[in-house]
C-alpha cells in the first residue's frame, strides 16, 4: 500500500533582492525553522534546492500545521515565504525529497507554480477534485489572515502553533495573558485553529 504524506515545497519571495549577509541569515533562519518543525513533527524532514527553495515531507495529519509555522516563523524574521501543500501518496521514495515521486509531490510543485502567478502565501492541494474544491476556499481564508497579521499577533499565533497556552506564551512575551488573546482574536485565530481541525480527518486515503 502507498504511504500517505504530506509534502511542503517552498519559494522564498523576492530572495533576487536580498544582499549576501541578508542571505546568510537566511540560511540561519531556514535551519532554525526546520528545527522547530522536527521539534514538533518528527518525521519531518526538509531539503533545499537553487538555494532559495526547499522541499519537505512529513506525516499527512501534521502538515497543515507545519506551512503556518514555517510561514510564520520566516515572517518573524523578516522573510516572506511561499508554501504550497501537496497530500497524497509516495509511489517512490529515493534517497533524497527532491528525486522522490507520488501524488503528493505531484501536487505540491504545480501549487507552488500557481501562487507565484497568484501572488498568494500558500495553497493546498491533493489529487481529487472533491478535496481540492473545499480546500482551496480553506486556503484562501488563511492567505487572507496571514498576509494582513502584525508582528505582535504573529508572535502569539507562533506560540499557539507551538501548542503553548495563552498563559505560556504571554510569559514568553512579557505581556499579560489578555494581550495575547486579544491578539489572537484580531488575527483570526479560531478560524486558523478550526481550519486545522478540519484538515486532520482530510489526511486518511478514504477523503482523497
Amino acid at each position: 500500500m502507498e504511504k500517505m504524506v504530506a509534502v511542503l515545497t517552498g519559494d522564498i519571495i523576492r530572495s533576487s533582492d536580498l544582499s549576501p549577509e541578508k542571505r546568510e541569515e537566511l540560511q540561519v533562519v531556514l535551519n532554525q525553522g526546520f528545527a522547530e518543525v522536527t521539534r514538533l513533527s518528527p518525521s519531518f524532514r526538509a531539503e533545499q534546492f537553487r538555494g532559495d527553495s526547499f522541499q519537505g515531507i512529513l506525516d499527512p495529519q501534521e502538515g497543515l500545521r507545519a506551512l503556518l509555522l514555517l510561514i510564520n516563523f520566516l515572517y518573524l524574521r523578516q522573510f516572506g515565504v511561499r508554501i504550497a501543500l501537496g497530500l497524497g501518496t509516495v509511489s517512490y521514495e529515493s534517497d533524497s525529497i527532491l528525486t522522490s515521486d507520488g501524488s503528493a509531490f505531484q501536487a505540491s510543485g504545480p501549487a507552488l507554480d500557481d501562487l507565484k502567478k497568484k501572488n498568494q502565501l500558500l495553497a493546498i492541494a491533493g489529487p481529487s477534485d472533491s478535496f481540492n474544491q473545499e480546500w482551496r476556499v480553506h486556503a484562501l481564508t488563511l492567505d487572507y489572515l496571514l498576509s494582513r497579521w502584525t508582528i505582535p499577533q504573529a508572535e502569539a499565533v507562533l506560540g499557539a502553533l507551538q501548542g503553548y497556552t495563552q498563559e505560556e506564551t504571554a510569559r514568553q512575551l512579557g505581556i499579560r495573558q489578555p494581550a495575547v488573546q486579544q491578539r489572537l482574536q484580531a488575527v483570526g485565530w479560531p478560524v486558523m485553529e478550526a481550519i486545522l481541525e478540519r484538515f486532520v480527518p482530510f489526511t486518511h486515503a478514504t477523503h482523497l
